[in-house]
């Protein structure tokens, strides 16, 4: 096909230079289409080139250029550029929170009510008698209670017998009464019948020293020591008319005797205060010692001394103390 350009020359020239110029301008119309041809390229090649030069993050379109006679269709290859990706910071450990120390809930301390405040007693003040009443219970408790004694003498089984059969009876006029009956039956008793109840009275007392001894071992030194402590403040506080007679124990030591003592056991053992009364005999052994020398003493001195030293001895083993008198004595 010509172009226009072709065209217009044909119509200029005519029809006989037509044929003569026939292939001069064909040449030429070449030559123009070639270079119409090469300057749509050179476009397109430029086009493309800035659409590489500047990418997008997109598929770009490619435009088709249409020219008369010759269509020439470039494609572009589209670019399509990714972005990098950011390299990914490695992630640190999380700390984990520091526990909080729990926090002390201070207990509720409950308020004291308080109490109301006792009345102080007024200390009742005792009367003498009463002091005594109070002092005499205390020492009872201390003095302890033996075993009930059966009758051990031919009197004591009559009286005993008497009671029995008069207690409660109507008009019996009470332990007087029993008593006054029981001294008659006695002077009544024929020797047969006073030996018969000696015998009995005999077996009474073998019987009750062994319950007796049974008693004391159930108890300790110490205990029976205190007993007899209390049994002798009763005599003074009560008199002696109450019966509080001191405990026997074998296994307290005896009290040492003093120099006086072993010379009192001298004389009446001489035999020298036979038939004069206890009385009368103690009153001339106190004059004769008053009298004595000093030097006639020292022998019952020294007798005195060593009965001292066997007593603390023994008191220390019975009681596991020592005595008052071994510091009395150091002193």
């Amino acid at each position: 096909m010509l172009s226009s350009i072709g065209r217009a020359a044909l119509r200029r020239g005519g029809a006989g230079a037509r044929y003569a110029s026939t292939n001069r301008a064909a040449l030429s119309i070449w030559s123009l289409q070639r270079v119409n041809v090469s300057r749509g390229a050179n476009e397109i090649n430029t086009k493309s080139q800035l659409a590489i030069s500047f990418p997008r993050s997109y598929a770009t379109a490619t435009k088709t250029v249409t020219k008369p006679k010759t269509t020439v269709t470039k494609t572009t290859k589209t670019t399509k550029t990714t972005k990098a990706k950011p390299k990914t910071k490695a992630k640190k450990p999380l700390k984990k929170p520091a526990k909080k120390p729990a926090k002390k809930v201070a207990k509720k301390v409950a308020k004291k009510v308080a109490k109301p405040k006792a009345k102080k007693a007024t200390k009742k003040v005792l009367t003498e008698d009463q002091k005594l009443r109070v002092d005499v219970k205390s020492l009872k408790e201390k003095a302890l209670s033996p075993p009930t004694a059966g009758a051990d003498t031919a009197w004591s089984i009559v009286l005993q017998q008497e009671i029995k059969q008069g207690a409660g009876g109507p008009g019996s006029g009470g332990l007087s009464n029993s008593a006054k009956n029981a001294a008659a039956k006695y002077k009544a008793l024929s020797p047969q019948e006073k030996e018969s109840l000696n015998q009995k009275a005999s077996e009474n007392k073998a019987i009750n020293d062994i319950a007796f001894k049974k008693w004391v071992e159930t108890h300790t030194p110490e205990q029976i020591r205190d007993a007899n402590n209390a049994r002798s403040a009763l005599k003074r506080k009560l008199g002696k008319h109450y019966a509080y007679p001191l405990i026997t124990d074998s296994r307290i030591p005896k009290r040492a005797l003093s120099p006086y003592m072993f010379f009192i056991k001298d004389r009446f053992a001489s035999g020298d205060f036979k038939g004069i009364s206890v009385v009368e005999a103690s009153r001339l052994i106190a004059a004769e010692w008053k009298s004595l020398p000093a030097g006639q003493r020292k022998p019952f001195e020294a007798r005195s001394e060593a009965d001292t030293q066997r007593y603390y001895q023994e008191f220390k083993t019975v009681y596991h103390q020592d005595s008052t008198g071994v510091a009395k004595s150091a002193a």
